[in-house]
């Protein structure tokens, strides 16, 4: 009971869960928008999956992490986050203007042009503005040798429980999983590329978003508030209201099924319904762990299933 008078009765949560109802509300309206998808999404990834990680993390010991709680750093964290917010809407379109055309000719050129963009705006940047300033170690933001001991201990069930967990639910419900469900894929590729390509997601989609969006930005909202409740709240709200300009700018809205040319009000209540949403599971992990290696293999199994057929084609695996 204390533990869900400290979740609802916290005045960010209850401020989330309405800007929810009220997202939910406006694209209602929208005839693009199927209001069952965003359900069963509330359902599974709002409730369910963040019911089983902290289950799964009652018995886990957070890292010990340093982290200083002044102004400065919450006003270099808003400055990262606008940065971010840019690059989401325009960075793509920029960056590629700056590379030689022959680098994206290719599948596989385009593959390392996007993972080293990436790793630059939201790791290396981020890592040497808070180095700089306020002299963080890679160790402060729960890359550390503790973190690796821990996988083969306290950490190892959650790992495991959750992992398992997302692939069982990806393999039998998700629609990224559908040519392995029908067998398009033989032994052979399975078993090289299954691998390969959860290295690669361990450090194209693991490292790059956690370390942002779980081990800069939440860990500092939540030292700033107090309250690592608050800190998973705000961080699923910034995670998912990051990408409502992009939706507008660069007509995402075809593609994220809410109309080719979605109004500012439908991008944003979209933001908050889907993308906000799932933030949520991955938040409640690393607040109980702190250890950046687990949410980041978490991370990887996440999207193991439904990039697996791309990766595949890319590389000829």
């Amino acid at each position: 009971m204390k533990a869900l008078r400290n979740i609802f009765g916290n005045f960010w949560v209850l401020l989330g869960i309405a800007a929810y109802g009220i997202s939910l509300a406006v694209l209602w309206q929208n005839k693009s928008f199927a209001p069952e998808d965003a359900i069963v999404e509330l359902v599974i990834f709002g409730l369910a999956f963040p019911l089983l990680a902290w289950v799964a993390t009652l018995r886990a010991r957070p890292l010990t992490l340093t982290v200083h709680r002044n102004a400065a750093e919450m006003w270099l964290l808003i400055a990262g986050l606008i940065g971010v917010t840019l690059y989401l809407v325009w960075g793509a379109t920029l960056s590629e203007a700056l590379v030689p055309a022959g680098w994206l000719a290719s599948e596989r050129g385009k593959f390392f042009v996007v993972f080293v963009r990436k790793l630059i705006v939201f790791v290396a940047i981020p890592f040497v503005l808070f180095r700089a300033t306020f002299g963080y170690r890679w160790r402060d933001f729960g890359l550390q040798f503790a973190g690796l001991r821990a996988l083969a201990g306290n950490h190892l069930p959650v790992v495991l429980i959750l992992s398992a967990a997302i692939l069982v639910f990806q393999f039998f419900l998700g629609g990224g999983a559908a040519p392995i469900r029908r067998g398009e894929f033989h032994a052979s590729q399975l078993a090289l590329g299954l691998p390969l390509c959860f290295a690669w997601l361990f450090i194209e989609a693991g490292l790059v978003e956690e370390f942002f969006f779980r081990a800069l930005l939440q860990t500092r909202l939540a030292t700033w508030f107090r309250s690592e409740v608050t800190g998973v709240a705000l961080m699923a709200l910034f995670f998912g209201l990051a990408h409502a300009p992009g939706f507008i700018l660069r007509h995402a809205g075809l593609e994220e099924a809410i109309g080719a040319n979605p109004s500012p009000a439908d991008s944003i209540a979209y933001a908050i319904v889907v993308l906000s949403v799932g933030g949520i599971f991955f938040g409640i992990v690393w607040a109980r762990t702190k250890n950046l290696f687990a949410v980041m293999i978490i991370h990887a199994a996440t999207d193991l299933l439904p990039n697996f057929a791309q990766f595949v084609k890319t590389w000829g695996v």
